[in-house]
């Protein structure tokens, strides 16, 4: 691959060699201090680039190199290759795209919006050049499905490879143990954002060589339990589960073995094993009230509002829905004292889809989705993100006739 004009992403507009031109706009934001004659000079190199866009994509990613390595920022005494190189190393798992694609989004500005400048930052002009490029890469980011990210995921470490001069381009094979353990970590990441999504066959390969490579790491096992509950495969998730406490406890470390009872009653929640689930939450309710451990509780509440709402699916029960809410209106509660703005988040989460399934009037509903959104992104509450397009989808489904 050389990072040619169609995307391994399957984004129609998006590509590794524009995430890399992304990096250079943000530096030419974020960095006024480099002086007005080296800002020009990348400034120019953006411009050229953005309205030449098929010669460079094209040419390839050496190409791309040879001219970032031609522009020197006398400020650093670096080349513009050495910093993007830098750059490109930090986005080395998921979650750091979109923390990144998040952060170069809000250097966007409308022309008459009067934003002061973030320290030193230079706000770009949403109908500029640089504005309308940031706007359409920003978009079809967040366009793009589950595996597509994964794929672009791949396509940008190729790339970060071909620009700090590695000629092997690797497909995420990576091969020291701190980058497998890494590469565990961004699975995870995946895998706990969308629950209830099936594994793509690809993903699935990659979890079972990282098992391979990795069998004496702990959390390998709970990426294998994230796969199995996905799967739908009860018995052996528990297990997985069971394998990564194990690995992590010490003997009588009744810490651990609250969180071990809750990840429990999670999966069984998933799996609609009620009975287990309730009876492993009230289990782990009691370990946590000996530890006085309010995080955990808060957790259990949230676990357990979840159950009554899968219960409220199956079986209309106007006291599951006067329980449910009474303990979604508690969970709200406790998180925003707490500052909890996950937990307060995916409550509001569930009070929305609770107002879905009672037919609830539809402006109640886009309301509270509103404030859930409002919610999610002022406190970057990045886990959530596809949870929340989950529920609108949900929403806009029940409600595209109104």
């Amino acid at each position: 691959m050389n990072g040619g004009a169609s995307s391994a992403s399957g984004s129609g507009y998006l590509s590794a060699s524009k995430l890399a031109l992304l990096v250079c706009v943000e530096q030419y934001s974020r960095h006024y201090d480099w002086g007005p004659a080296t800002l020009s000079e990348l400034g120019q190199f953006l411009v050229t680039s953005l309205y030449e866009a098929t010669s460079w994509m094209d040419n390839g990613w050496h190409d791309l190199r040879d001219s970032f390595s031609k522009i020197h920022v006398h400020a650093l005494d670096r080349s513009l290759l050495a910093i993007v190189c830098l750059r490109l190393a930090d986005l080395h798992t998921i979650d750091a795209l979109h923390v990144f694609f998040d952060d170069i989004a809000r250097l966007v500005v409308d022309a008459e919006a009067r934003i002061e400048p973030d320290g030193e930052a230079i706000l770009l002009d949403s109908e500029s050049v640089f504005g309308i490029f940031v706007r359409r890469c920003f978009l079809a980011f967040n366009q793009l499905e589950f595996y597509q990210i994964s794929r672009f995921f791949a396509e940008c470490q190729q790339m970060a490879g071909v620009l700090g001069g590695q000629q092997q381009v690797v497909e995420q094979t990576v091969h020291s143990q701190t980058e497998m353990q890494e590469h565990v970590e961004a699975l995870i990441c995946k895998l706990e954002e969308e629950s209830r999504t099936p594994v793509p066959e690809k993903m699935q390969r990659m979890i079972r060589r990282s098992l391979e490579r990795l069998p004496g790491y702990s959390r390998i096992h709970y990426l294998r339990y994230l796969d199995l509950v996905r799967r739908g495969e009860s018995k052996q998730s528990e297990q997985s589960l069971r394998r990564f406490f194990d690995s992590n406890a010490i003997k009588d470390n009744r810490t651990i073995y609250q969180y071990a009872l809750l990840y429990l009653a999670a999966m069984r929640v998933q799996l609609g094993m009620v009975d287990g689930a309730r009876q492993a939450l009230t289990e782990a309710t009691h370990v946590a009230r000996d530890c006085q451990d309010h995080l955990c509780l808060l957790y259990i509440v949230c676990w357990e509002c979840r159950l009554l709402f899968d219960m409220l699916q199956t079986q209309k029960d106007g006291k599951t829905e006067v329980a449910l809410r009474q303990s979604l209106g508690a969970l709200v509660a406790k998180a925003s004292s707490m500052h909890n703005y996950e937990l307060e988040a995916a409550g509001r989460m569930l009070q929305t889809d609770l107002l879905v399934a009672t037919n609830a009037q539809p402006t109640d509903v886009f309301e509270s989705l509103v404030r859930v959104r409002a919610l999610v992104v002022e406190h970057d509450v990045g886990r959530l993100r596809t949870a929340w397009y989950l529920t609108a989808a949900r929403a806009w489904m029940k409600h595209e006739k109104s």
